[in-house]
């Protein structure tokens, strides 16, 4: 068992520069914690630079094989110049943060015909200490 120490955690936002929203990739970024620490996805941001058009798409972070481990952004047909950062869907809890030295992916489902985004990724890195039982 281990206790999180959660009152002063590193928090790092990771920029993912002009992800194209109209094909899905499942890896845009690879993102590999500080040594030793888990983490927590605390906001996901998309700043829409081409317009997201006729259907909408969806920022996901996981891990190979499940995409959407630890959480997704829908990104609706929108606007150029806006921003994309409601409806989070965070999947990270304590039974389910970033393990320590792991890598996550950033990517994205696609679906629209055309949408580009700056997407950020901001994560809270905690160490861990055992705990005794």
């Amino acid at each position: 068992m281990y206790n999180h120490d959660y009152a002063s955690p590193l928090v790092m936002t990771y920029p993912v520069p002009a992800v194209n929203l109209v094909g899905a990739a499942a890896i845009d970024l690879r993102i590999g914690g500080p040594e030793g620490m888990v983490g927590r996805v605390v906001a996901v941001t998309a700043a829409i630079s081409t317009a997201v058009t006729v259907a909408a798409s969806t920022v996901t972070i996981g891990i190979v094989g499940t995409v959407d481990t630890y959480a997704t952004l829908p990104v609706p047909i929108q606007a150029a110049n806006t921003v994309a950062n409601a409806n989070l869907v965070n999947l990270c809890t304590d039974a389910n943060l970033i393990p320590a030295d792991s890598i996550v992916h950033v990517g994205n489902s696609g679906g629209s015909t055309a949408g580009v985004a700056d997407v950020y990724v901001t994560i809270a890195w905690f160490t861990q200490a055992a705990q005794a039982v």
